[in-house]
């Protein structure tokens, strides 16, 4: 057992908790809005997931073998697709619905402030998630790989790859998933001030484009996971990132310019 392996694995889960916190804090106190927003994003995120992942659960093994006559590269690419529309089109209709109904019942406005806690709220709980995930993670790495074996495992060649595949994992293994939630809380946020463009702009060409954007980023992120490794698989959800961050403050601006005039 690598001891940096361990303090990696729980400083990435602290940040992963930390960082949208902090990120919603900043928004709250300099634009003095209300942690019920943040609050809406988490609840509704949730929401959404308890619909969206059982369907996935039971229909991408089906999809993917009904693709498969097609070929193996075929059918992870339809996968990829279906898996990244089922994620844009829950989602951003989630989120649309939350602000056409759930916003007005709380007498919550419409704004631009409200938007980007909203999804730092929603990116955010995902995050924490995910982190719950990490520090299992870290506990299985500690039983599995400690001086003599906390864990009575089989003598199954299997299970003993498993063993050594983690053994030899470095902190470096573990650092890209923060960045990626980083990242995501990034695009999560773009995608709340788009769908709430639509409502505001009264457009929905830009839920539509909210959604399909949704499934690419996801769509990009199964296929080249698959085929091309974490690294390229970051690098693509990065350039996806930058492109919201210039997202998130042209659309700023323009809600900025629009409130003025």
């Amino acid at each position: 057992m690598d001891p940096l392996v361990v303090v990696t694995f729980a400083v990435v889960a602290l940040l992963e908790i930390l960082v949208p916190l902090a990120l919603g804090y900043w928004f709250v106190k300099k634009f003095g809005l209300s942690w019920r927003v943040f609050a809406l994003g988490a609840l509704f995120f949730i929401v959404v997931q308890v619909f969206h992942a059982p369907l996935v659960l039971v229909t991408q093994t089906p999809l993917y073998l009904a693709l498969l006559p097609f070929g193996t590269t075929a059918a992870l690419a339809g996968l990829a697709i279906y898996l990244g529309l089922m994620a844009g089109l829950f989602e951003e209709i989630g989120r649309y619905l939350v602000y056409c109904y759930i916003f007005p019942r709380q007498s919550l406005s419409l704004s631009r402030e409200n938007g980007l806690l909203f999804g730092t709220g929603w990116g955010g709980i995902e995050s924490m998630i995910v982190a719950l995930i990490v520090l299992s993670g870290m506990v299985s790495y500690i039983l599995l790989t400690g001086d003599g074996g906390a864990i009575p495992l089989p003598d199954d060649p299997l299970v003993q790859a498993e063993i050594e595949a983690l053994r030899a994992l470095t902190p470096f293994d573990i650092l890209p998933g923060l960045a990626e939630r980083m990242m995501t809380i990034t695009l999560h946020i773009a995608w709340s001030l788009m769908v709430l463009a639509a409502i505001v702009y009264g457009k929905k060409m830009l839920l539509a484009l909210a959604i399909l954007w949704h499934a690419a980023v996801d769509a990009a992120a199964v296929y080249l996971a698959q085929t091309q490794g974490i690294l390229v698989t970051e690098a693509v959800i990065f350039v996806f990132a930058v492109l919201a961050l210039a997202y998130i403050f042209w659309e700023w601006r323009r809600m900025g310019i629009r409130a003025a005039s």
